[in-house]
């Protein structure tokens, strides 16, 4: 199969958590469209709708995450 340029790959669910996690180590905390950003620039992207894919994961108790009115959504980092 060719990939197109400026394709997205589409992480497994595994990937997607250990991206995200890794992330927002190295980076510190950072909002939802931070991090959609940041997955675009290595063209990646999470499963589901970003914001959908995180708050599954602060369910499971692996990130955090609370609505910022500074930055005008979700605010998530690594407990």
């Amino acid at each position: 199969m060719i990939e197109q340029k400026g394709a997205l790959e589409v992480m497994d669910v595994s990937a997607a958590e250990r991206f995200v996690i890794d992330l927002l180590r190295a980076k510190g905390p950072m909002s939802t469209m931070e991090i959609e950003r940041y997955a675009r620039k290595e063209h990646k992207r999470c499963p589901d709708q970003t914001v959908i894919f995180l708050t599954k994961m602060r369910k499971k108790g692996m990130i955090k995450g609370e609505v910022s009115m500074e930055k005008r959504g979700w605010l998530w980092w690594v407990p």
